[in-house]
């Protein structure tokens, strides 16, 4: 065919017939999940920054003195922070999944969103016909998360560790006798 040729509609039909999209992801359940997604993501997007600015502005402590328990504390608060995101994520996907009639009880929607959003994928309930792509959007959605996560944590110890190895070399907090 020639460039810019409009493709012949039995050919478009022959394609939907051999690969019916409406039916591998339903329309409803590609807006809903979505947008969820979307919306999850930002979220995390906030909460990596929040850790990465709070990172930062320790680094002063941890750099004050070597002593382990001022980078623990940071590293407490670093995780602190991403379990209380993961979380918040499931709520919000166990929201969504409730409030669109997918599930009749929080219990379920929740034990579905969490199983998903996690990639165990073994939940007892299931949505309703139609909708089963929403769990592997849930998982897609866990997955950037968890890997964005990741990224940060590794970044975060690299941090503090280079603040705590800083105080240490600098002498910071050491008495005249040389004892922390």
């Amino acid at each position: 065919m020639p460039p810019n040729t409009p493709l012949p509609p039995s050919l478009i039909q022959n394609v939907e017939q051999v690969l019916p999209i409406d039916e591998i992801f339903p329309t409803g359940a590609l807006l809903l999940g979505g947008a969820v997604l979307i919306g999850v993501v930002l979220l995390h997007g906030v909460v990596m920054r929040w850790v990465q600015n709070h990172v930062s502005a320790r680094d002063p402590f941890i750099r004050r003195s070597p002593q382990a328990w001022r980078s623990d504390l940071v590293m407490a608060s670093v995780i602190l922070a991403l379990l209380t995101a993961g979380l918040v994520e499931v709520i919000l996907w166990t929201a969504a999944l409730k409030y669109s009639s997918l599930f009749p009880t929080w219990v379920g929607a929740a034990a579905y969103a969490a199983s998903s959003y996690t990639t165990l994928g073994n939940a007892t309930r299931a949505p309703p016909p139609g909708w089963s792509m929403l769990g592997p959007i849930i998982a897609i959605s866990g997955l950037f998360t968890f890997g964005w996560s990741g990224s940060v944590l590794v970044n975060v110890v690299h941090l503090v560790g280079q603040a705590r190895d800083s105080a240490r070399a600098t002498g910071a907090g050491r008495s005249p006798g040389g004892h922390s």
